[in-house]
């Protein structure tokens, strides 16, 4: 599995790679949200305190980052549970998510500039 440092070392490369001023705008707007998600997700230091803020943003925003495929708090919680996730992966995957939604806006931003 790749390390934190790594997925945001990929994260920049990918800033660095977007074409068009009108682009660069867009994603960096459309990138906020997804960005404080993920800083109050890694802000969190154990799995309780992690599932309700994540409930809290599922409830709040439609800027909800997807963790292994899933779409929904309850639904986490079990594969969390079963699968005997820790913090430190948990906080991986709210870093590749984060990663993930961001190498679709600017798929999607550089997709209206053509």
């Amino acid at each position: 599995m790749r390390t934190i440092p790594e997925i945001q070392t990929d994260m920049k490369v990918l800033f660095e790679q977007i074409e068009g001023e009108d682009a660069i705008e867009e994603v960096n707007a459309e990138y906020v949200p997804y960005e404080a998600h993920m800083k109050s997700l890694l802000a969190t230091e154990n799995i309780e305190d992690y599932l309700l803020k994540y409930e809290e943003i599922c409830q709040e925003d439609n800027a909800i980052l997807e963790h292994y495929d899933i779409k929904d708090m309850d639904t986490l919680k079990t594969y969390i549970e079963e699968n005997e996730v820790d913090i430190l992966a948990l906080h991986t995957q709210t870093v590749k998510a984060t990663w993930e939604a961001l190498k679709f806006l600017i798929y999607e931003a550089e997709d209206e500039e053509y």
